[in-house]
């Protein structure tokens, strides 16, 4: 006996994600699950916009159906405790914009993705170098989050890290692009050559 069964919006929404993201489940639990999840990804986004609508919205993307704890895996940051000196900065309030899309001033990257790799310490760092560098040179290049991964030390790879650290190793090792020093979600030997390095 077949039934017909009216789809939901969950569903529905849920069709045009695998769909778009080529995704394909192993079992019909394994399916269950993640329209599960991704139901309730679907509620949080929802809740997120109808409270906060004017200043962000958020949407669906690859990690929908990922579970919270899949998703935190990818958190690789870690406080640490980092020698730093205190650097002073003065800035002046006159004449500054009301706001500033660095996006539309050129001054940011497409949105980059990290895969199954604790490495949100090194996205936050090449991501903060990358606009320090356009505003003083004109220049948006890509760096290498790799670079960071693989040859910061006292950094942890894919298991985290902290900024602070990174910025100290970007001191005396220049880092190379990621057209030099390609991303690979894992930790990999550290291939650095300081003849390629741009900025730190």
């Amino acid at each position: 006996i077949i039934q017909n069964e009216i789809m939901t919006e969950e569903e529905y929404q849920f069709m045009k994600f695998i769909s778009e993201y080529n995704r394909s489940y192993a079992t019909k639990a394994e399916y269950k699950f993640r329209l599960a999840e991704f139901t309730k990804r679907m509620s949080q986004i929802a809740e997120h916009n109808s409270q906060n609508g004017m200043t962000s919205t958020v949407g669906i993307n690859k990690f929908a159906d990922f579970t919270e704890a899949e998703i935190k895996n990818m958190n690789g940051w870690k406080t640490m405790e980092t020698p730093s000196e205190a650097r002073p900065f003065e800035f002046s309030e006159e004449n500054l914009k009301d706001s500033v899309d660095w996006r539309t001033e050129g001054a940011v990257t497409p949105v980059k993705n990290q895969g199954q790799c604790g490495s949100c310490w090194a996205f936050s760092t090449t991501g903060s170098i990358e606009g320090a560098h356009h505003l003083a040179t004109g220049n948006l290049v890509s760096f290498s989050e790799s670079n960071l991964v693989d040859c910061s030390w006292l950094n942890h790879g894919c298991n985290g890290g902290s900024m602070a650290l990174a910025f100290m190793y970007t001191e005396r090792h220049p880092l190379e692009t990621e057209g030099d020093y390609p991303y690979v979600a894992q930790n990999a030997k550290c291939t650095y050559d300081k003849s390629k390095g741009v900025v730190g």
